[in-house]
């Protein structure tokens, strides 16, 4: 308890106590020098000062208990009272958080398989697929473009619909991920076959082959090249 609430509550049982032995000195003493006018003065004064100590001490005591509250826990004022629950949040355990990094490991590993098949149909490099679908969705199926291109290889779905019966011999659904990669990695096999330079190949895949031969390399162009290239030197 603060030491200014037990002043307080010192003062008020003191005041209590002094008013009760002069009570208690009028009454032992002799019973002819005690005006029963006082003694009935004396008494209303000691009920008087006991309820005004008791209620000066509940009211320090609740304020204590509200500061001590406030201490403990901000409430903004107005705020409901909260509730409190015994029952406790419920957190992922080791196990789960472990499952989960385990099912996206897993996830991941299958999309670079998917590429690397594909790479190996079309008698691509697969580290060249790899760094392309890397560079183009960070392996994420999910991932659409601004302009539409979808998933691993972030082909045009136009693109898909013309490319697909052409290179593949059939419809492909560039939402699935290995036709998605299988898709790409044909288109990628095209543009190489058609420019004899994995440079230019990766040119062709990025700004299309008719711009690439108007306007030759464009500024950003040059830049995707680049980083795939680079990025391809550093897979395993």
């Amino acid at each position: 308890m603060p030491k200014r609430t037990r002043r307080v509550l010192s003062g008020a049982l003191l005041g209590a106590a002094a008013t009760a032995l002069t009570v208690k000195a009028a009454i032992t003493g002799p019973l002819g020098s005690t005006d029963p006018t006082q003694l009935d003065e004396l008494q209303h004064g000691l009920g008087a000062t006991k309820d005004a100590a008791r209620a000066q001490s509940r009211t320090v005591l609740d304020q204590a208990s509200g500061r001590l509250v406030a201490a403990v826990v901000h409430v903004p004022p107005g705020s409901p009272r909260p509730t409190v629950s015994s029952r406790p949040t419920p957190t992922p355990t080791a196990k789960t958080a472990a499952g989960t990094t385990a099912a996206r490991t897993h996830s991941r590993r299958l999309l670079r398989q998917l590429l690397r098949e594909a790479a190996i149909r079309h008698q691509l490099d697969p580290k060249l697929v790899l760094a392309v679908s890397y560079w183009e969705s960070g392996w994420d199926q999910s991932k659409v473009s601004q302009t539409g291109a979808r998933g691993l290889m972030q082909v045009q779905p136009e693109t898909a619909q013309e490319a697909g019966p052409s290179l593949l011999g059939r419809t492909v659904d560039i939402q699935d991920p290995y036709d998605n990669a299988d898709v790409g990695a044909a288109i990628l096999k095209e543009d190489l076959d058609t420019f004899k330079d994995p440079a230019m190949a990766l040119a062709a895949y990025y700004q299309g082959p008719s711009s690439l031969r108007a306007s030759g390399m464009f500024a950003d162009t040059q830049q995707y090249v680049q980083g795939i290239l680079d990025l391809a030197a550093r897979m395993s």
